[in-house]
């Protein structure tokens, strides 16, 4: 289970137009933005592509990276980036579906009868993961439903930031 204030698992993954991404060496001066979509079949997801690429430059001057993942393979994230207007964002694609459940916490989905879903997915997450490589915060969904906006999460951050702000739900002792 991620905690925050503890390290968050090596993320090195394929990118479709921006080669590979390494969590530890291409990190902001202030973190990095690791946000899990489901995939091309996801409507939702493509909005929320779109949504991240216009945002890019509030996190840039927040000096934090973003990076969006999918368990997609190349070409699905390829045409999902392309569905939405997504040049300069980051796209890793080919997430194994176990590292998405056991290093990520993510949940998994399989695919409904009749959809263009693949055989098994990982459903949303968003992840902030300070410069030293620990997690700040983590938000995982079950339904593609519900995600928060990017304003609201640069504003979290810039709060944060800005304040030396902590982070929550750290505890992990005795109840």
């Amino acid at each position: 289970m991620l905690t925050p204030g503890n390290p968050v698992p090596a993320l090195k993954i394929e990118t479709v137009a921006q080669g590979s991404f390494d969590l530890e060496a291409d990190k902001g001066e202030n973190g990095t933005l690791v946000i899990q979509y489901r995939g091309l079949h996801c409507p939702i997801c493509v909005k929320q592509m779109t949504e991240v690429e216009a945002a890019l430059d509030d996190f840039a001057a927040l000096g934090v990276e973003v990076i969006m993942i999918t368990t997609d393979t190349a070409e699905r994230a390829a045409e999902t980036a392309e569905k939405a207007g997504a040049k300069r964002l980051r796209v890793g694609h080919s997430l194994p579906l176990a590292a998405a459940r056991e290093d990520w916490g993510l949940n998994i989905s399989t695919k409904r009868e009749g959809s263009a879903e693949p055989d098994l997915f990982a459903e949303p997450g968003h992840f902030y993961i300070a410069p030293d490589q620990t997690l700040y915060y983590a938000w995982q969904q079950t339904t593609p439903f519900g995600r928060p906006s990017m304003a609201d999460i640069a504003g979290g951050l810039k709060f944060t930031l800005g304040n030396n702000y902590p982070a929550r739900g750290t505890y992990t002792g005795p109840l």
